[in-house]
């Protein structure tokens, strides 16, 4: 995959980190959105350079929870050199979570639920209508972070799990609008990390879990990589959530 490029999206930090680890150690250039993580994003990748020997990507600012964002982080993009042949992959990383209610909700509700909604929803569709070119040039594949709350409700968290479905709908149907050259598919992460705020009920569902363990990071990136570099899977969606959906 030397000759491949990804733009992982909210790459500097937590899942996104590990996503762009694992795929620059599988030989990908990785484009590496941040909002605030520029110092972290450029000294993962720096590390990741200096063990491989040669250059790994680079590291673009931008807001998506506006649409000067949005298209700004596509006009880099698309300007890189890396990505003159194509662009080998999407990943829709980048997320907030937070409650509507109690501890960890946002001081201003009204403020957190539009770019909850532009960040998951509206930056994904208009990043991957502003990239299909490239993306087609490159027989490129689309991969967009989802949650295991499909078909569920949480208390507290419709509006991050009804955008979360919203982009795993659109996913699937990229897998349709833009075949054959460019393929879309969908990783749905369990228990993996948690936040602050949700540790008490994080570990209650970890005791749960057939596994009887969280997972890692690692295990999300892996997929990543499996959708991106599968040839003829598309219009999937991958639970990497350790049995949380049989119980």
């Amino acid at each position: 995959m030397g000759d491949k490029t990804v733009l992982v999206t909210g790459g500097g930090r937590r899942l996104g980190a590990a996503t762009v680890t694992g795929l620059v150690e599988a030989g990908w250039t990785a484009l590496v959105h941040v909002r605030t993580a520029t110092k972290e994003a450029e000294a993962l990748l720096s590390r990741l350079a200096e063990a491989h020997d040669h250059d790994v990507g680079r590291v673009i600012s931008a807001d998506l929870a506006t649409p000067e964002g949005v298209q700004a982080l596509a006009n880099a993009v698309l300007a890189d050199a890396s990505v003159s042949d194509g662009l080998g992959g999407l990943v829709h990383n980048a997320s907030i979570f937070f409650p509507s209610e109690g501890e960890g909700s946002p001081d201003d509700m009204t403020q957190a639920r539009r770019d909850l909604w532009m960040l998951h929803v509206e930056a994904p569709v208009v990043l991957t209508e502003a990239l299909a070119g490239a993306l087609a040039r490159g027989s490129g594949s689309i991969v967009s972070m989802v949650d295991t709350s499909w078909g569920k409700a949480w208390p507290h968290l419709g509006d991050y799990s009804a955008s979360k479905a919203a982009l795993r709908q659109r996913t699937l149907g990229w897998a349709l609008d833009l075949a054959p050259k460019v393929r879309a598919n969908a990783v749905a992460p369990g228990a993996i990390l948690s936040a602050d705020w949700e540790q008490a009920a994080f570990e209650e569902t970890v005791a749960r879990l057939p596994l009887q363990r969280s997972g890692r990071p690692e295990d999300i990136a892996s997929a990543v990589r499996y959708f991106l570099e599968a040839p003829y899977v598309t219009g999937q969606v991958l639970a990497v959530d350790g049995g949380w959906s049989l119980v």
